[in-house]
């Protein structure tokens, strides 16, 4: 759905507040003409102001209506007139928004804080149904009948209904209309209105001092169980609020070894803690040194570092422009910082209570970035961060064991750095571990998220494809070959050239009886690879043949050595 421009926002806000205003001026000039009782004194008016903004604190959430405030309208239209009866209605609405923003707001989000431009038409539609009651009821006469009285309430209900469905239509909000809660309201505001109806009679038989005691005993009793209604919610949201934070904590269960989907779910279950438009979470004890990711107010995870604005985008309606409000916190584990994360807020939308419930997830977040950082050192290799061997075997077989079972293909590609331990001997070991770094990043980039990579050991690497045939697997080893060999280092002033052979073998093409046995078969490739030339890939078709890249075949007469197995490389 397309979001209103600022200038619709401004014109929804400004039209309806300045005909609410040209009409509240016209209406004195109007009610000369209409017979009305006009009152002894003036301090009553001020009385039933005070009962109105008592009573309009109790009801529901919605903030459209006037709950039990209408329980003064009766009184007030038949003394005091229409004008003096909107008068009191937008100080009611002003007075109820400024002390609803003075009340505690739920310790666990944010108190919803409108600006200005969006209680304009709410307090202009109130006075405009306020304005159509009013002259209904002065129709009828000075001393207006039932009728012309029951006349008046439907004609607000009709009016104020019919301009909030007009409103949310405009701003594209109908949708988000609950039904139930709009008729509660309205139902609110008509028991309002029909128990203000007796206390008119109250008043023309008794004097006001008498009269009002009620009247002011309901308005403080309806405060009272606003407060006390305010309060429940308040302990009820804090249960709820801190149980949500305790769920998110258990939910940030790190079972990918992805470190971009780690900080991913770090992001969601921040997001639903504290408003932010950027973040950045930077690992600061993690594979390969520090490391930082990154999302904007798409959500889309990178890796890098943020470059946000100057300032938050402009909001519709009237607000101060202002710069961020970057939020930084530590990640600590067993005493020392293991990562950082940043939040850029819109100071205009950002709640205290909204970053006192953040940090009491953070700890959590903490807590549980440690416990994956270890398992994943545990289970992944310390240089390049890829899965070790026994990580390796443990999917392979589960691979093997669906493909057999539900039907499919899988392949392994072995992969082995040509004369590694002539650029250990000639550079040093230092440009010896760039380039298994290097090899890393090129396998990372081009498998799948249902593919596993995995350092085998030395400069020997692992690759299972799942559902993919032995040409596809070829195709992508030889992909993987091209792109290693365009990589090029510089090492005491020295261009290194790297080259990679791989060995390919897929199943059910090669009949095996489980995974490592595929496992074999392509290591068997990757040496005849390297005895044929190296520099080159080949498909393990068996019985001693394989098949180049080129799609001509290698007939090997003897077969090539059982394989010793690799030695780990420290």
């Amino acid at each position: 759905m397309k979001e209103p421009t600022p200038r619709v926002e401004l014109l929804r806000g400004v039209v309806p507040a300045a005909v609410a205003l040209i009409l509240l001026l016209v209406a004195p000039l109007w009610e000369r003409w209409l017979p009305a009782t006009e009152p002894t004194a003036r301090w009553p008016y001020l009385i039933l102001c005070l009962v109105a903004v008592a009573a309009g604190l109790h009801g529901s959430r919605e903030r459209w209506t006037l709950n039990l405030a209408t329980v003064t309208l009766p009184a007030t239209i038949a003394f005091f007139g229409s004008a003096m009866a909107a008068w009191m209605v937008l100080s009611v609405y002003a007075a109820r928004e400024f002390l609803l923003r003075l009340l505690p707001s739920k310790p666990a989000r944010p108190a919803e804080s409108r600006p200005v431009l969006d209680l304009l038409p709410g307090g202009a539609y109130l006075v405009l149904a306020t304005l159509a009651a009013g002259w209904t009821w002065q129709g009828g006469g000075a001393n207006a009948s039932l009728g012309w009285q029951l006349a008046s309430i439907a004609t607000y209900l009709v009016v104020l209904s019919g301009l909030h469905l007009l409103d949310l239509q405009r701003a594209g909000r109908l949708k988000d209309l609950s039904w139930r809660e709009a008729s509660g309201s309205l139902g609110i505001d008509l028991v309002g209105w029909l128990v203000g109806l007796a206390f008119v009679p109250m008043v023309m038989g008794l004097n006001w001092a008498v009269a009002l005691v009620p009247l002011v005993a309901l308005g403080l009793l309806a405060a009272d169980t606003a407060r006390n209604l305010h309060l429940r919610r308040r302990a009820v949201d804090q249960v709820s609020e801190l149980w949500e934070v305790t769920r998110a904590g258990h939910r940030i269960i790190f079972r990918s070894p992805d470190l971009a989907g780690m900080v991913g779910q770090v992001l969601e279950e921040c997001r639903n803690m504290i408003p932010f438009s950027w973040f950045q979470f930077e690992l600061l004890k993690g594979d390969g040194g520090p490391r930082s990711w990154f999302a904007g107010p798409d959500g889309r995870i990178e890796e890098g570092v943020p470059e946000p604005a100057d300032s938050p985008p402009a909001l519709p309606g009237i607000h101060r422009r202002s710069s961020w409000k970057v939020l930084g916190r530590e990640l600590k584990g067993d005493g020392e910082a293991i990562a950082r994360v940043r939040f850029w807020c819109d100071p205009r939308r950002l709640e205290p209570t909204s970053v006192e419930l953040l940090d009491s997830l953070l700890p959590q977040v903490a807590s549980s970035v440690h416990r994956a950082l270890l398992d994943r050192r545990a289970k992944h290799d310390p240089l390049t961060g890829l899965a070790d061997r026994g990580v390796l075997e443990k999917h392979l077989e589960s691979v093997f064991s669906a493909i057999r079972d539900e039907g499919g293909s899988m392949a392994v590609i072995m992969c082995d750095l040509d004369r590694f331990k002539k650029v250990n001997d000639t550079y040093g070991h230092d440009v010896g571990d760039r380039a298994l770094l290097r090899i890393a990043e090129v396998l990372e980039k081009h498998r799948r998220e249902t593919d596993i990579c995995c350092r085998y050991g030395g400069e020997e690497f692992a690759v299972v494809l799942d559902q993919t045939n032995g040409e596809t697997a070829q195709r992508v080893a030889e992909r993987l070959r091209l792109e290693v060999q365009r990589t090029v280092f510089t090492a005491k002033d020295e261009r290194v050239y790297l080259r990679l052979s791989a060995g390919v073998a897929a199943y059910p093409e090669l009949f095996v009886k489980d995974g490592k046995e595929l496992l074999v078969l392509a290591d068997e490739a990757l040496r005849t690879a390297k005895s044929q030339g190296r520099n080159r890939s080949l498909l393990h078709l068996g019985r001693g043949k394989y098949r180049k890249s080129d799609g001509t075949e290698v007939d090997v007469d003897e077969p090539p050595p059982k394989p010793e197995a690799p030695t780990l490389f420290a």
